[in-house]
């Protein structure tokens, strides 16, 4: 299991969010974006467009095969 903090910093549209779900489907390990009162499957749209929003504070936890490449990749997409 790999887990990182971070913080929202750009605005997320609808396409934002396509790509995020697009990126984590890549990947066969469980993605979860965890909020202040939320904790999401990084893979499903419909979770990502009704919580997260910009200066959310967030962990990524990744879990399985691929965790590694899996985190690192998230950590880029929200540079």
């Amino acid at each position: 299991m790999r887990v990182k903090e971070l913080r929202v910093s750009k605005p997320m549209s609808v396409d934002i969010f396509i790509q995020l779900a697009n990126l984590a489907n890549k990947f066969e390990s469980d993605i979860y974006v965890i909020g202040p009162n939320y904790k999401i499957d990084a893979k499903s749209l419909m979770g990502l467009l009704a919580t997260l929003q910009i200066d959310d504070q967030i962990t990524i936890l990744t879990s399985g095969e691929d965790e590694e490449e899996a985190i690192k990749a998230c950590i880029q997409f929200f540079k």
